[in-house]
């Protein structure tokens, strides 16, 4: 299973080959670097415009780039100004030579193909750089029903991931004692209820919020405090729907272990759904 660094190199590395295959529809107009003897200050040079599959090309690149570069700037949240500033500069010169709407210094192509592999590198060490705060297993953050569907947590075991953690954010608590109370199925206030009962009882095993064994050797659960800060998150979000809050939370987690497993459990298709727009992982939660 990849970590969030890996899936991320992974995306910058397909949008560079798909602005390579961009490249190689587009060509430069050369202008005058001079005139008599007097050099021009600005940029000089033009892009031909596209044809019409290169512009369906380039289109789909600048909503691809444009989800991947909101992702990596929430992780790179906080970071010294010199990275914030890395990694704008990275942007400008990506977007540019994707945009090819102005005038340009760069007089071929191949000098074009040459940044854009230089910004994508710069944005990839950025990356590299973060800090993991986590032991190295795997991370996953469940919904509420996937919670409600295996509520033995003792019990849960994921193929890929002989060692694993269970964080629970705040979104999913807040669902499940809403659940408890005001479900208007008994069954499932029932069942609300006595996993939030559970839940509890895993402090005399310890402070949640540092992590409780549930099954030695397997698998520990970790609570989160915090909710996440929205209005720093992905643009998409909707802060006032609670899928969107999770995915938010999610993305926290990722920020803390950039290079650890970090994915959503849900069999809630329309939360995957969101999730695979937003090419952040998700599995089923294991069956009882």
């Amino acid at each position: 299973m990849q970590t969030t660094s890996e899936l991320l190199r992974d995306r910058a590395d397909r949008i560079r080959d798909e602005i390579g295959g961009l490249l190689d529809r587009s060509s430069v107009r050369i202008g005058r670097h001079d005139i008599g003897g007097a050099y021009i200050v600005g940029p000089v040079n033009d892009w031909v415009s596209l044809d019409t599959e290169g512009r369906r090309a380039q289109s789909k690149i600048l909503a691809d780039y444009d989800r991947y570069y909101a992702t990596i700037s929430v992780l790179l949240r906080g970071q010294p100004a010199e990275a914030a500033g890395e990694l704008a500069a990275a942007n400008v010169r990506i977007r540019e030579i994707v945009d090819q709407s102005a005038s340009t210094w760069i007089d071929t192509v191949d000098e074009a193909r040459a940044k854009v592999h230089d910004a994508i590198e710069k944005q990839k060490e950025l990356l590299d750089r973060l800090h993991d705060g986590g032991a190295g297993e795997a991370a996953y953050v469940p919904d509420t029903n996937a919670l409600l569907h295996h509520v033995d947590l003792d019990d849960w075991t994921f193929d890929e991931s002989p060692k694993f953690e269970l964080v629970l954010v705040p979104t999913v608590l807040v669902e499940l004692d809403e659940l408890k109370v005001n479900h208007r199925n008994e069954d499932v206030r029932a069942k609300a209820e006595g996993l939030i009962r559970r839940i509890k009882g895993y402090r005399e095993r310890g402070r949640l919020s540092d992590g409780v064994v549930l099954r030695g050797g397997v698998s520990t659960l970790r609570t989160v405090a915090t909710e996440p800060r929205m209005g720093e998150s992905l643009p998409w979000l909707d802060p006032d729907n609670r899928d969107d809050r999770l995915l938010a939370s999610l993305v926290e987690v990722m920020r803390s272990r950039p290079r650890t497993p970090v994915v959503i459990v849900s069999k809630d298709v329309n939360l995957q759904n969101k999730a695979e727009a937003a090419s952040l992982p998700f599995v089923e939660p294991p069956d009882p």
